[in-house]
């Protein structure tokens, strides 16, 4: 009977104490640039589709003034904001290897 307390509050102490512990899990690192450009929203779109299709993105999804699509590493934001009389579009770029995420960014940046 002893031994079965024992058992209990052995098994019972170790279950909480794992309980405790926190996920660990990674967070992606997000790189990001801007700049103007001549154009409507429109046309901003339309380029950043383009350059997600020619680097092979899949997924693209256009929602609003923004445009996304993803890698099996990564994923990529382009958002175009009308701003008078010029266009400003913001690429951010997120991912667990920071590598493919900044590489994937330049890419992009250049194919635009």
């Amino acid at each position: 009977m002893v031994m079965l307390r024992y058992w209990s509050t052995l098994v019972l102490g170790t279950s909480l104490a794992l309980v405790g512990l926190p996920a660990r899990a990674e967070a992606p690192g997000i790189y990001y640039s801007w700049r103007s450009i001549n154009g409507d929203v429109v046309q901003c779109i339309d380029r950043s589709t383009a350059v997600l299709n020619e680097q092979q993105l899949e997924n693209i999804q256009v929602e609003g003034s923004s445009v996304a699509g993803m890698t099996a590493t990564a994923r990529a934001v382009f958002v175009c904001l009308d701003s008078n009389d010029t266009t400003t579009v913001m690429i951010m770029v997120s991912s667990v290897d920071d590598t493919v995420a900044f590489e994937l960014r330049e890419a992009l940046k250049t194919g635009f």
